[in-house]
């Protein structure tokens, strides 16, 4: 593989244009101040970038460095210009290595990397083979978000608007993070056929509150089972947790429905389809055993994903960063790029140990170090001509 030119990672200015990326506010559903800093960072690197309206004042942005070669393989490095609310986090500073403030590690240091990654490249004169692609979405952040960016972008790659033989999504920890559980908000509705009656008409064990522990028992039976299974070598294990239960209005109406909701997650190699089953069934037994209607429904359904070790993707990566492969219980827009635009996905980023929290930060030395990893892999995977 032929090369020229030295890459230059620019320590300095990925810590300026992070600090500066960090003071522009973009929550979701108001991103757009944040999407039109990444475009004029873009322009600014000699890059020109396309600015497309998913929602009034919510762009998605993209900027292609264009290769020689249209048979090459082409690599496309995503982020989302979103975050969740400022609230109370720590207002925006440079702290010695750190870029402190609300987006600094979620993701706004990634996006950085991946602009000045390929600012690199172009000043050392390197012409790649295929097309490297750079894009940041809006409306990552549920509840807010909906994940109308990155859906924007999956039809674009479905379309062929945008060619995509693998993607790199600029976040999480800094290894190579090449496959996720699935997951989904799992609903089971109680409901009593009596309708909302005076409790004192209604036999305590025909009450929906009262078969809540059978409910409960059953799907703590479905966690021992996975307990006992074997788990991904990655991922880890299949899981089943509760984070809500509702019910009731009043201390003598009877409470109907009682509804549970938790999320489920599930391994590589298994589909929402399957786990669907096997809470309906569980529904049916209960509604059987009870006379009452147990009923079940899913939202925010992603199924899993998992990149092969021998794909060009993470060998190319393995080749420039050196670091261990991993996966991960979380999920993200990896696991709609992987399945709804069938387009391999790996992670890699600075860290993800702050996201979210008030104390958000990120080290500008890890940038920077992501930035040579991400500039590498562009050379890798898409050679060179």
């Amino acid at each position: 593989m032929e090369r020229t030119g030295h890459l230059e990672v620019r320590e300095d200015e990925i810590r300026r244009d992070t600090y500066d990326f960090v003071r522009v506010a973009s929550e979701t559903g108001a991103e757009g101040p944040g999407s039109l800093f990444l475009a004029e960072l873009l322009r600014r690197e000699g890059f020109e970038p396309e600015i497309d309206s998913v929602e009034p004042d919510r762009p998605n942005v993209y900027a292609r460095m264009p290769g020689s070669d249209p048979r090459a393989p082409a690599l496309l490095f995503n982020g989302h210009t979103d975050t969740i609310p400022i609230g109370g986090s720590s207002p925006p500073a440079i702290d010695g290595d750190w870029v402190v403030g609300r987006g600094a590690e979620d993701m706004k240091g990634g996006l950085v990397a991946m602009v000045h990654a390929a600012a690199a490249v172009r000043r050392a004169g390197i012409r790649l083979g295929g097309d490297v692609w750079l894009t940041g979405v809006i409306g990552h952040e549920t509840p807010r978000g909906r994940k109308e960016g990155p859906r924007r972008l999956i039809a674009h790659l479905r379309s062929g608007r945008i060619r995509a033989d693998g993607i790199v999504i600029v976040e999480g920890p800094h290894a190579i993070w090449k496959a996720s559980l699935g997951s989904a908000i799992f609903h089971v509705d109680i409901e009593s056929p009596r309708g909302i009656v005076h409790t004192i008409h209604v036999p305590f064990r025909e009450n929906p509150a009262c078969w809540l522990g059978d409910l409960l028992t059953r799907l703590q039976a479905v966690e021992c089972g996975f307990l006992a299974s074997e788990p991904h070598p990655l991922c880890g294990r299949e899981r089943i947790n509760i984070g809500q239960v509702r019910g009731g209005d009043y201390p003598n109406r009877l409470p109907t429905p009682v509804t549970v909701t938790g999320t489920w997650r599930w391994k590589p190699g298994q589909t929402h389809e399957e786990v669907k089953r096997r809470l309906e069934e569980l529904c049916a037994d209960l509604s059987k055993e009870s006379g009452l209607r147990f009923s079940c429904r899913f939202e925010g359904n992603r199924e899993p994903f998992e990149t092969p070790d021998n794909h060009r993707l993470v060998e190319s990566l393995r080749a420039a960063s050196g670091a261990p492969l991993i996966g991960m219980a979380l999920v993200g827009d990896g696991n709609l790029y992987a399945n709804e635009a069938g387009t391999p996905v790996v992670y890699f980023g600075p860290d993800y140990r702050t996201a979210h929290s008030d104390d958000e930060r990120v080290s500008v030395a890890r940038l920077a170090a992501c930035a040579r990893v991400y500039a590498e892999a562009m050379i890798r995977y898409c050679g060179v001509q």
